[in-house]
């Protein structure tokens, strides 16, 4: 196989087009509940149980890898976050968020909150009531329409936490508006404190469902706590107070290990995060070693004693999930945070696709004069957030991600993650964040006027070209329309982790606007011995505490992976990538699909399915409804998304230097208004099925518009593509 720096000259360009700005041609997305609900022709609510728990609380597979219902038949996740909007929601509200994000295909809501006390003159041992209200709220709102709820209740980031840590709390070195990185695993005050939080939140009756949640199968997980490590770069910016708290545990650790040692001080100095990301060096090697393995033990002690109380002690029968966090080094540390997460059921990873928005309030808003890349990730597929290393035995999931704002390839998201979740068996996805009750239709921080203009929602998943994606690729996802396939087999042991060698194989460092303000130096990530696009061939899984590091590849990868052509095919041969040319597409017998640049190329031959399209980008599904193969089902959903745009949006190509980088992409002039515009589709598809005989046009709402021009010939059928094609019905 080529070497990794050969890829990388051509994954990494980004793709510099003409501006993206709207015009006459471009058509008004909108959005109606109206209508009757006989005319709502799509709706999959029908596919999430009469009420989340309906069969029970949700458990691990026989060989513990993915998820299973009550009665051990297998359940399958569409997911997002959104759960803590019930904050700014009435009742009324939140049913009918509840209500439409049903309709769209989820079954599964995270609630990322905090359930510490808030604010000035709090106890530790208090307890936001307030918030613990919304959960249970939020628990029995999504209940109802078959929905299960992940709950994350805490991150020590001091603006999540309230914005004010009271010196009451007693914490030695933390109050005011100080951030708590690594508190929670190294101080027994905050510890104590955050399980009588948790304490008060399971096993008070919840006033809405009358069951305590440590009783509520409508609860799939429970998260002990959200983006925080030992090994990430925060643990070099912890309070000297703290530092001498963990250099006194440190000590007694090392006791405990080589005796009563002259050189074991009392209070031990901490090697700065950056020493753990260095290659080995003979003579700093023990050192350092010592440090990391103290880390991975406090860590997995944390963990395993936070089982132990959610389970044996306050009797909470969910699977538990420990982090979602990375480290300062993905290819040293990486499996040693999973080896710490892994005492608990199911492991977790916080990852966005990148869209190289640069701008002074960049890590919230999206203001007139930013920067961004415009990169797609057909073109960046090392950066795809679903290339991740699942730990055997364990659930994976992507806790928080998306193709944000100002991405304007958000429509391949959804499809990516639908075709290569499913081949690599990841068991939930979940979209950050949802925005409003339906679709955002004012994503604006209207309190704010820049030169007449108001800064635009980064985060908003609510849009057109990513939650509008849901409906074809929750139907793919939950009903298994890709197959799963292993790429590799991995087995560590633990003196290769301890000594932090570089793997066969390990994640690429993934992205966040608001935490990447240390980035260590690539040279010391290594190389491994596959590439990164092994991802995209199937699913990568490691086994800890192996006799022998030892790697097997179930594939020939050299034929997978052409990086003459830019080309990658998956095991099964369903999924295909031309990350040369930014063309991706999905062939299995219930789902056909292409995303990308299609005017490239034109015209896609999808084993019975013809998509043409003359779009300069455009994703184009058809997902069978029914059940049944392509070719003889009776039911069809095609789902068409292109590039989405506010009204009066405004950019310019441009370039820019960004930490010793040239960056090439645009300037944006206007953060526009509502409503979303979208830009014309150009196309048609060919089916060969005799079954269909009419095309119905619906709305974003999923109501009949009208019935198109289908030409029935004794092969099947053809269809032109309205320009403003979004959902299209094809029946019997």
């Amino acid at each position: 196989m080529k070497k990794i720096a050969c890829l990388f000259s051509l994954v990494l360009m980004t793709l510099l087009t003409t501006a993206q700005v709207p015009d006459k041609s471009w058509w008004t997305f909108s959005y109606s509940e109206g209508g009757s609900p006989d005319g709502d022709l799509l709706n999959l609510r029908y596919l999430n149980e009469h009420f989340a728990g309906e069969n029970g609380f949700i458990k691990l597979s026989a060989d513990g890898n993915s998820f299973v219902n009550g009665k051990h038949k297998e359940i399958r996740f569409w997911a997002c976050n959104g759960g803590s909007m019930a904050s700014g929601f009435n009742d009324q509200k939140l049913d009918s968020l509840a209500k439409f994000l049903a309709k769209m295909g989820v079954n599964l809501i995270r609630y990322h909150g905090a359930i510490n006390p808030k604010g000035k003159n709090t106890s530790i041992n208090d307890v936001d009531t307030t918030e613990a209200r919304n959960i249970w709220r939020c628990v029995a709102a999504m209940k109802k329409q078959g929905i299960y709820t992940v709950i994350s209740p805490f991150w020590p980031a001091n603006g999540h936490m309230g914005g004010w840590i009271p010196k009451e709390w007693g914490i030695d070195g933390y109050s005011g508006k100080d951030d708590m990185w690594a508190v929670l695993y190294f101080n027994d005050k905050l510890k104590v404190g955050y399980k009588t939080w948790v304490k008060y939140l399971y096993t008070t009756p919840n006033p809405y469902t009358h069951v305590a949640l440590k009783d509520e199968p409508a609860v799939a997980i429970i998260q002990v706590e959200n983006e925080d490590s030992p090994f990430f770069w925060t643990m070099s910016g912890i309070k000297p107070e703290l530092a001498k708290t963990v250099g006194v545990q440190f000590s007694k650790w090392l006791r405990n290990k080589y005796g009563p040692l002259e050189s074991i001080k009392d209070t031990m100095a901490l090697l700065p995060i950056y020493d753990l990301t260095l290659p080995p060096k003979e003579s700093t090697q023990k050192r350092v070693r010592d440090q990391v393995e103290f880390y991975a033990a406090r860590q997995r002690g944390f963990y395993d004693d936070m089982v132990h109380y959610y389970r044996d002690v306050l009797g909470c029968k969910q699977l538990i999930n420990g982090n979602n966090w990375r480290t300062a080094s993905q290819s040293r540390l990486l499996d040693l945070e999973r080896w710490a997460n892994s005492g608990a059921d199911v492991i977790a990873v916080n990852k966005y696709f990148d869209p190289q928005h640069k701008g002074a309030n960049a890590g919230w808003r999206i203001d007139p004069g930013d920067f961004y890349g415009a990169p797609s990730a057909l073109k960046n597929p090392a950066d795809m957030p679903t290339n991740v290393k699942h730990v055997a035995g364990h659930p994976m999931m992507v806790t928080e991600s998306g193709w944000n704002l100002p991405n304007k390839y958000q429509t391949e998201g959804p499809l990516l993650v639908a075709a290569y979740g499913g081949l690599t068996g990841l068991d939930a996805f979940f979209w950050f964040s949802p925005s409003a009750v339906n679709f955002a239709t004012q994503p604006y921080y209207t309190f704010l006027n820049i030169k007449g203009q108001h800064p635009l929602n980064r985060w908003t998943t609510s849009t057109p070209g990513e939650m509008g994606m849901f409906p074809a690729n929750a139907l793919i996802q939950r009903l298994g329309y890709v197959k799963e396939a292993k790429a590799v087999t991995e087995q560590r042991t633990m003196n290769s982790m301890l000594d932090r060698y570089v793997p066969p194989i390990f994640e690429e460092q993934s992205f966040d606007p608001n935490r990447d303000f240390v980035i260590g130096d690539k040279k010391n990530e290594g190389q491994g011995k596959l590439s990164p696009l092994t991802f995209l061939t199937g699913n990568v899984s490691t086994t800890y505490n192996s006799k022998k590091d030892t790697f097997k590849v179930s594939a020939d990868l050299a034929q997978l992976i052409n990086t003459k052509e830019g080309k990658v095919t998956s095991v099964t041969g369903e999924q295909a990538l031309n990350y040369k040319d930014g063309i991706f597409t999905l062939n299995t017998p219930k789902a056909k699909a292409v995303t990308g640049f299609l005017s490239s190329k034109g015209v896609f031959d999808l084993s019975g399915v013809t998509i043409t399209s003359t779009n300069e980008y455009a994703t184009i599904e058809l997902v069978s409804m029914d059940g049944i193969n392509i070719d003889h089902s009776k039911k069809i959903l095609l789902q068409v998304g292109t590039i989405f745009r506010p009204t009066n949006w405004g950019e310019e190509p441009t370039t820019i230097t960004n930490k010793n980088q040239q960056l090439t992409g645009f300037k944006i002039t206007n953060t526009g208004k509502m409503p979303w515009l979208a830009m014309p589709v150009n196309g048609s598809i060919a089916i060969k099925n005799k079954l269909i005989k009419k095309a119905i046009q619906l709305d974003a709402a999923g109501h009949a518009i009208k019935k198109l021009d289908l030409q029935i010939s004794a092969d099947g059928v053809a269809l032109k593509l309205p320009a403003d094609a979004y959902y299209i019905l094809l029946e019997d």
